[in-house]
Parts: structure tokens; C-alpha cells; sequence
């Protein structure tokens, strides 16, 4: 309980707003296709990048200019340039996670790392993976109920699963990338002791999607939010966990990525395909 409270404050802290630079935005995209659990993660890092805009990047708190905040410069803060982010994401990442190629929308550049994983199982033990594998915390360190779960209720013919996961545990599921470029390749340059690790990235976008059944919490802007409350006037994820329920058929063949094997309709279907090859071999069996 302890590590929660700290990291929320941390995240708080983190709200910290700094002229000439806007931290990455990330966020992360979940989608669970059976009542076992299996699906696939992806995390999205969103940066912009000055060195694709010919003018100046207003900042996102100050659109119109009228505040003084600065333009956005991000480039120069990472050594190598922003592209060296790929590379170190391509070096430290684990095995089994895919580095998406870089992806540009104008003065964004978007780092995609997924995973998929075969049941719940599967998730868990790359969830607490990618938590040990940073340097500052441990899947130990935090409760039963801080973890994510995943409970599934039968009820006639249906599968009502329910999955739930708290902020600071996929804080930490993160933090091995967040620490590492940190450490490895963050340059504070003229903003040396106005900017810690936390100040470098936000988690900006949720969303979970469980069959037809989708939560999701994205960053928006609101003009009437007071300045100089975390990044202000842009709200991002700020809920301490996160609840979704849904329901699989477990009645229908399997054929869409939202349904469940029907054991007893597949054992009829084998059970037919064998009996009409007897009366097969039957028909054509050589008269003694």
C-alpha cells in the first residue's frame, strides 16, 4: 500500500508543466478475445518532435500563445535525437515483445511495442516480467488487490468475465522503459534541475476492450480546468483503476475472435463426420 500512495503522489508531482518541453504521451491499448484471457497489449508512445515542423510547436496548454509557456522542443533532450528512443526500445525490450516500425503523423512520431499473450496465465507472468524488470520496484511490492484479475461466472450459455487493473501497477508494468531512457539517454540541457524522471511522460490513454465490451479513458483538453494543477487545462488518465465486464457465447462455433469453443456442438459435428464415413466404408466394401 505504501509503494501505491507513492506512486500516485509521484504522478501527481509529475504534472509538473515546463516551458519548451511536453512529455510523451502514453498510452495503452488492451484487447482480450476469449474468456481465457488471451488477446494482445499494446503500448503507444506519442512524442512530438520539433524537427518536423518548420515553425514552432505551440505548447498543448497554451494553443493560441497568449500564456508565454514556449514551444514544444523535445528533439534536443534526448541524446542521439528522438530516434535513439527506437533503438533503445530495440535493445532492452524482452524477447517476446515486438518493436513496431516508428510511425509520423505530422509533428508526432509514434513507438509502438506489443505482445500477445495465450490466457490470463500467459498475461500475468509478462505483466509481472516487465514490473521486476524495472530497478526501482518489484511485482512484490505491491498488494492483491493493486494486481491485475481476471474472474469469469458462468451463466447458461454464457461466459460473464470481469477484469480489472489498478493505475499504479501498469505504472510499474512501464517503468522499465521510463528509467531506462531516463537514465540512458535523456539530456536535460537547459531545463538541468527542473526535470525528474516523472516529468518526462504521462500516461495519457486507456483503453481495454474485452469482446464487444470497451473501456477507455483518453486525454482531452478543458478550457474551464484551472492552470497549474498537474498539466493543467490537458486531463489525462486520472482513474485508480480500471473495471470492465463482458460476456462470451460459449454456445456459437468459434469463427470470430469473440466467441467460445462449443465443446458439446463440435463433439456432435466429430461425432457425425465419423459415423458418415462408416456407413462410407460400408457402401463400398468389396461384396465377399
Amino acid at each position: 500500500m505504501r509503494r501505491r500512495i507513492l506512486l500516485l503522489a509521484v504522478f501527481a508531482v509529475f504534472g509538473l508543466l515546463l516551458s519548451a518541453c511536453w512529455p510523451a504521451e502514453v498510452g495503452v491499448e488492451t484487447t482480450f478475445t476469449n474468456s481465457r484471457g488471451a488477446g494482445t497489449r499494446v503500448i503507444i508512445i506519442d512524442i512530438m518532435d520539433d524537427t518536423l515542423s518548420v515553425d514552432p510547436i505551440p505548447n498543448p496548454e497554451d494553443p493560441d500563445g497568449t500564456k508565454g509557456k514556449g514551444a514544444v522542443i523535445n528533439n534536443k533532450h534526448i541524446t542521439g535525437g528522438l530516434m535513439a528512443i527506437q533503438t533503445w526500445l530495440e535493445e532492452n525490450a524482452p524477447s517476446w515483445m515486438t518493436i513496431e516500425p516508428v510511425e509520423v503523423d505530422g509533428i508526432h512520431r509514434y513507438f509502438k511495442m506489443s505482445y500477445s499473450f495465450d490466457d490470463f496465465e500467459d498475461f500475468m507472468a509478462k505483466y509481472e516480467e516487465l514490473v521486476n524488470m524495472s530497478p526501482t520496484m518489484s511485482w512484490d511490492d505491491f498488494d492483491a488487490d493493486e494486481l491485475p484479475s481476471w474472474t469469469v461466472v458462468t451463466e447458461g450459455n454464457q461466459k460473464i468475465v470481469t477484469y480489472t487493473e489498478s493505475h499504479v501497477i501498469l505504472l510499474a508494468s512501464l517503468d522499465w522503459a521510463v528509467d531506462g531512457i531516463w537514465n540512458d539517454l535523456y539530456d536535460a540541457d537547459d531545463l538541468a534541475g527542473w526535470v525528474d524522471k516523472v516529468d518526462i511522460w504521462a500516461l495519457a490513454n486507456y483503453t481495454v476492450t474485452i469482446g464487444e465490451a470497451v473501456y477507455e479513458e483518453l486525454r482531452y483538453y478543458d478550457e474551464d480546468r484551472p492552470d497549474g494543477e498537474n498539466f493543467g487545462k490537458i486531463v489525462f488518465v486520472e482513474s485508480e483503476d480500471f473495471e470492465l465486464e463482458s460476456a462470451f457465447d460459449a454456445a456459437v462455433l468459434p469463427g470470430c475472435c469473440t466467441t467460445e469453443p462449443a465443446y458439446g456442438v463440435i463433439g456432435g459435428i466429430l461425432f457425425a463426420l465419423t459415423l458418415s464415413f462408416g456407413l462410407m466404408v460400408l457402401v463400398f466394401k468389396k461384396p465377399v
